[in-house]
């Protein structure tokens, strides 16, 4: 294992200045030590690779950051930060096609895009997501049921192997590399260019439909409910909630709005704008300073109780059942809450997202609850999700629901959280499902490969690809390498 007093890197002028220093995931549950790269082209990118080959350095390629935890960390090795290599490189109105840098955010594609009625499908709810990670994580939006995962847009990508050798990768000529870079981490080489298909839309605004659910088994069949009609959905539930009320919680649906409205650069420009205060009120870092003692989960417990009752009075009383959003206000809405985590600081938090097939049924997602309830682990802000399946080696797919899990780190014992953890895991491989690779840093290697069996090919073609064995991270040494 390379140090970092060991580094005989010498970096081309073009590159902003390479240091080492200390480096987390978004959960910033852990923190490593890295030196972290900036190139700005496939040229610069040529010139690291050459002196990772000389000097015998790993490679972690990392986009936005925006992934949970190790799969962007490299302990004493490299990370190749791509947010510089940013350019829309083509974006052609009439056919909704654009080519991009693995740097373009989703942000600066709806900037350009919804003024002429065109939309990104599988968005996450994070407006500053690169489209490199987006494809490396197969990443998923609110529309996972009709439109599945993000690599399902991709048209071709250029991919930057080991060797310095750029290939096109497209599902005609190398379909099978294709299946392995979708969802592939960042572990096969570096996405230079990728090229995707956007959806034409007849506004770039969504009719967005409240409905109250008063337990998990109405959530589940209003979310079912839902994908005939609609073509955005997400449940918000109180994991809080026993007994009959367990799941209880409210669906929102979205379908794109037939108006002849169109979108002015103005209001994209400040939906997509982040808010520096809480509420137009309070600066957020030291607001969550001061909530932190409160944002556990008793304290949680009263926030979602209060939650839910404000939320069943509006959508009963029609003030919210039902309105009219600009998609980007919709989607990113977790973006008008400013710096949110840091109130887990100093410690950060840990985040599962196990997927349960839906041919296990509603009383294997209420037992999911349950045990989250019998180890106090009750998810503090939980989303459920219907998803769809897709053929990528290594994705997280099925038909099923998408719980997200998330736990504060800060006042727990280890032991507690590792020991929730392993019967998390244990459930969803037991009941054929998946953990969301982009949001885990505890899962162990068997539990892994069950989840995943084409782990194997992967590998095969990794072996076949990066021959120098140049690209890891923290989550290929823990789940994959040799």
């Amino acid at each position: 294992m390379s140090t970092c007093s060991s580094v005989h890197i010498s970096l081309p002028h073009s590159l902003t200045a390479a240091t080492w220093q200390p480096v987390q995931g978004y959960s910033e549950a852990q923190t490593v030590q890295s030196l972290v790269v900036y190139p700005r082209s496939i040229e610069d990118c040529q010139l690291i690779l050459e002196q990772c080959r000389q000097y015998g350095y790993l490679i972690c390629c990392r986009g936005g950051g925006y992934t949970y935890g190790d799969m962007i960390l490299n302990s004493d090795q490299i990370i190749l930060d791509t947010t510089q290599m940013s350019q829309v490189l083509q974006w052609d109105t009439e056919a909704g096609t654009i080519t991009v840098q693995p740097g373009v955010t989703f942000a600066s594609i709806f900037r350009k895009s919804l003024l002429c009625n065109w939309a990104l499908s599988s968005c996450p709810g994070g407006m500053d997501v690169t489209i490199g990670g987006a494809v490396s994580n197969n990443v998923h939006g609110k529309d996972a049921c009709k439109n599945g995962n993000f690599g399902d847009q991709v048209l071709h990508l250029k991919l930057l192997l080991s060797s310095g050798e750029v290939i096109e990768v497209d599902r005609a000529e190398n379909a099978e590399l294709f299946r392995a870079v979708i969802g592939g981490m960042g572990l096969l080489g570096i996405i230079v260019e990728v090229t995707l298909q956007l959806k034409k839309i007849p506004s770039p605004y969504v009719l967005v439909t409240s409905s109250h659910v008063r337990n998990i088994e109405e959530s589940i069949e209003v979310l079912e409910r839902s994908k005939e009609n609609s073509d955005f959905s997400v449940a918000w539930v109180d994991a809080f909630a026993k007994d009959s009320r367990l799941g209880r919680g409210y669906v929102s649906t979205g379908k794109w709005l037939e108006t002849d409205k169109k979108a002015d650069v103005i209001s994209l420009r400040n939906s997509l704008r982040k808010p520096n205060l809480l509420f137009g009120l309070l600066p957020a870092k030291p607001t969550w300073f001061i909530a932190r003692p409160f944002f556990k989960p008793w304290g949680i417990r009263n926030v979602n109780r209060l939650h839910y009752q404000l939320a069943k009075y509006q959508i009963s009383s029609k003030k919210k059942a039902s309105i009219p959003q600009l998609f980007t206000d919709y989607n990113f809405m977790h973006n008008k809450i400013p710096e949110l985590k840091h109130v887990y600081r100093p410690h950060g938090f840990y985040e599962f997202q196990p997927l349960i097939p839906r041919a296990c049924g509603v009383e294997t997602v209420k037992e999911l609850f349950l045990l989250c309830q019998r180890h106090g682990s009750e998810s503090l802000l939980c989303g459920m999700k219907v998803h769809k399946a897709d053929d990528y080696l290594i994705s997280y797919e099925g038909a099923g629901y998408s719980i997200g899990v998330d736990i504060q780190i800060g006042g727990r014992p280890k032991e507690q959280i590792v020991q929730f953890a392993k019967e998390i895991f244990a459930f969803t491989k037991n009941c054929g499902g998946k953990i969301f690779l982009a949001k885990d840093e505890m899962l162990d290697r068997d539990t892994f490969q069950n989840m995943y069996p084409h782990y194997k090919r992967f590998i095969e073609l990794k072996r076949k690809y990066d021959l120098q064995g140049m690209f890891s991270s923290g989550m290929f040494r823990r789940l994959m390498s040799t």
